[in-house]
């Protein structure tokens, strides 16, 4: 005889977001530590230089023991690799729930710590303090936590929520215009899917916008994140499934945001090769694209076989083929039948980029390095 039964288990998941502009930073003396016995700081080395000893001040106000573990913020340490070095961190100084985990720097110091904080006890409680735009309205959002293989971007990942996100803009004071441009690139993206308002705010003030302004683009961004995370985890991945695979072919000299706005020009392009956008909506976002300062670049030594390879890694394709998240205009985002991913085959991703690399404008040699200006000035074509 077959017994069966089900049961449900409920989560309730809730990240409280600040946004601050605060030059004092007076939050991080004053949240509610009560419930905590210590506290472990994992901070980007860069970060420390900079913010250390104000961030050390603050924290010293709760009178608990603290410890520090310093990263560099580079995409060899979001590995499995350097996974044990964090977890040797907690478990020699006895990490353990009633503890709590404070992560400070930018995307790739939370991806690593969130994850890190997900399996360490089967989740120990942390907050973030994100201190780069792409960690405010993006890497602290929606729960997301990530590692890179060997092979592959952001593979190994969990949903594990931070208790809270402190966003203070004074940190984005000491971003270079190299790196605000990462955090503009996804803003860009979910503008795209899902908020013109975002897209026109960024079109108005470019990326150095007041302070008041810069608010709301990070309290709209988060929204959006959120409201498009509801609906699905990876249909925010606008331009991903490429651009992860150009990150990655860079060896990371090509940072996130501009593999993924990249990843978005040649996404768009596939779309109209497909009938689901017309040229004259792709050619205005891309002009759209310019006008901000964002990348519309691709490498011209790209390798499209391994492009392809590395596509059918992406989270979203099965053995045989891959989805991709696409739109037909602004605020458009592709479905039909009720399918909100594209599926497509290798074998049609690779026939397409091999025309749209004879016949796109924007193909230059060593694109890396290109992409380290502050402002990127491109000649009409």
């Amino acid at each position: 005889m077959i017994k069966k039964f089900s049961t449900t288990y409920t989560k309730e998941d809730t990240i409280n977001f600040i946004i601050d502009d605060d030059e004092n930073m007076d939050w991080i003396s004053t949240f509610d530590s009560n419930n905590f016995s210590r506290f472990f700081i994992v901070i980007d080395k860069e970060v420390d230089k900079l913010w250390g000893n104000l961030l050390r001040k603050k924290l010293e106000t709760h009178d608990k023991e603290s410890f520090f573990f310093k990263v560099e913020a580079i995409e060899q340490n979001k590995s499995l690799d350097f996974y044990p070095k964090l977890i040797d961190f907690l478990e020699k100084n006895k990490c353990n729930l009633a503890d709590l985990v404070i992560a400070i720097g930018g995307g790739i110091i939370i991806d690593l710590v969130s994850f890190a904080t997900s399996t360490y006890m089967r989740g120990l409680p942390f907050i973030t303090i994100p201190t780069t735009l792409i960690g405010q309205i993006d890497a602290s959002t929606a729960g997301k936590t990530c590692l890179n293989t060997k092979e592959s971007k952001n593979v190994l990942g969990t949903f594990y929520y931070p208790i809270i996100s402190y966003n203070n803009i004074h940190f984005l004071k000491t971003n270079t215009k190299y790196h605000l441009r990462q955090g503009y690139s996804e803003v860009f993206k979910y503008g795209l899917l899902s908020s013109e308002k975002l897209i026109s705010l960024l079109e108005k003030y470019g990326q150095l916008p007041p302070n008041d302004i810069l608010m709301n683009i990070i309290k709209l961004s988060i929204e959006t994140r959120v409201k498009i995370r509801k609906k699905h985890p990876l249909v925010s991945n606008l331009g991903h499934t490429f651009g992860h695979a150009i990150e990655k072919m860079s060896d990371f000299r090509i940072l996130h945001g501009d593999a993924i706005s990249a990843g978005t020009v040649v996404a768009l392009n596939f779309a109209e090769k497909k009938g689901l956008i017309t040229k004259e909506e792709v050619l205005k976002i891309i002009n759209l694209m310019k006008k901000i300062g964002l990348n519309i670049c691709i490498e011209k030594n790209i390798n499209i076989d391994k492009w392809v390879e590395l596509m059918m890694r992406d989270k979203k394709s099965s053995a045989h083929g891959m989805d991709l998240v696409l739109i037909s205009g602004i605020e458009k985002p592709y479905e039909k039948d009720g399918k909100i991913f594209y599926a497509t085959t290798p074998d049609a991703v690779k026939a397409f980029l091999e025309g749209f690399m004879k016949n796109y404008d924007y193909i230059i040699s060593d694109c890396a390095a290109f992409l380290k200006k502050d402002k990127l000035v491109y000649i009409n074509k």
